[in-house]
């Protein structure tokens, strides 16, 4: 008898926790756009060499026609050619890559890159405006065309303007030793 009380009591708790678990809310922590950028060496542009290796240090990768362009929140910018092999792996993104190492460190104590899509989340998802965001602080990030500003040390979440989505956020390694970034999704 107590047998069956019990798994009563199993079944009620377990039936309460997966429909309190279930929220519309929820985002992942992860975009589930595509995403891939390959490049090495990551000393011949130092914005992004900086970026990876100093925290709260952030660099904006945009893309022309064989040619990358680096550019820090500081203003300072290097390109750099698109080789053969960068030509069979061509980047994949929405509106290119902001990458770098947050101020503020993980939950395990380190300062780890990060890499997010460098669109708009709100006005593409809204409206399938591919428009980029622009560095206006150290930290920051903010939509030309909505206002909205986010916060790269926190996530990419969003810090003013009309609520919308955070960041897109993407896998990313980098090798100090083969000096190689790799962004993939």
């Amino acid at each position: 008898m107590n047998t069956l009380r019990c798994l009563r009591h199993l079944a009620l708790l377990l039936a309460t926790l997966l429909t309190v678990a279930c929220a519309d809310d929820v985002q992942d922590y992860y975009a589930h756009e595509r995403a891939f950028f390959r490049f090495t060496p990551v000393t011949a542009a130092m914005p992004l060499y900086t970026a990876v290796n100093s925290a709260g240090e952030w660099c904006k990768v945009t893309f022309a026609p064989g040619l990358y362009t680096f550019t820090s929140a500081h203003g300072l910018t290097a390109t750099y050619p698109a080789t053969a092999l960068e030509a069979y792996g061509q980047p994949e993104y929405v509106a290119g890559f902001v990458v770098g190492t947050p101020s503020v460190p993980g939950v395990d104590g380190l300062h780890e890159v990060a890499a997010f899509d460098l669109v708009c989340p709100a006005c593409y998802e809204q409206n399938m405006v591919q428009r980029s965001l622009a560095f206006t602080g150290h930290e920051m990030l903010t939509c030309p065309r909505c206002q909205r500003v986010y916060d790269l040390q926190n996530g990419g979440l969003q810090r003013e303007g009309e609520p919308g989505p955070k960041m897109y956020r993407y896998h990313v390694t980098y090798s100090s030793a083969t000096q190689s970034l790799l962004i993939i999704n």
